[in-house]
């Protein structure tokens, strides 16, 4: 990285690969997710019969619980662009 705060930080595991072979072991070794579970609280009309939430995100069937964490996103998005 050209940024000095990073000077000397190492980013992943480093790995001396020379063919492809090797490289997939390293790759099925170290590699991780970064997803986050988003959209498990469904939202819905009021009045309605499904959904967890609705539309001000109070939790239906019950008085003063809102949910307001990634469960109500629709999706995942990309923040911080590329």
């Amino acid at each position: 990285m050209a940024a000095r705060t990073w000077d000397g930080f190492v980013l992943a595991p480093p790995t001396n690969a020379t063919t492809y072979d090797e490289l997939d072991v390293y790759i099925n070794q170290n590699a991780a997710t970064e997803n986050h579970p988003v959209g498990t609280a469904a939202m819905s009309f009021k009045r309605a019969d499904y959904g967890v939430l609705d539309p001000d995100l109070t939790v239906k069937g019950l008085t003063g619980l809102r949910v307001v964490d990634a469960s109500i996103f629709l999706r995942a998005s990309l923040v911080f662009g590329f």
